[in-house]
């Protein structure tokens, strides 16, 4: 069964190259390729950063997580940025098991993100 999965797009003013994403849901192997398909779309229309608001994401895999790595990795390609806020309990302990702290970029809110955008 495919887990549900949301994304909610908003932009951040005076920023026109940042786009903000809602992750609502459940992030993992059964829906990542769209998820990848519809941040990649984003990437190739011109947002070079991205942040992604983690308040409503109530899970994250190994493979959900391989994914936010690609973000962050092409984002940096573009000399942009793939922030993350509002991570819950659950779905940070899942980055720290992982050893990914160190990797993304984590905030605790929203506008701590938008505060670090270039």
């Amino acid at each position: 069964m495919e887990s549900q999965i949301e994304l909610e797009y908003e932009d951040i003013k005076g920023h026109a190259d940042t786009k903000m994403v809602r992750f609502v849901g459940d992030l993992d192997a059964t829906n990542v390729e769209t998820v990848l398909e519809k941040i990649c779309n984003l990437f190739n229309d011109g947002f070079i950063n991205i942040i992604a608001d983690f308040k409503k994401l109530r899970y994250v895999n190994s493979t959900g997580l391989g994914i936010l790595l690609h973000f962050s990795k092409s984002a940096k390609e573009k000399n942009g940025s793939f922030k993350i806020a509002n991570v819950n309990e659950n779905v940070y302990e899942i980055i720290e098991i992982i050893g990914a702290t160190t990797l993304l970029e984590i905030y605790d809110e929203v506008d701590e993100a938008i505060a670090a955008l270039k």
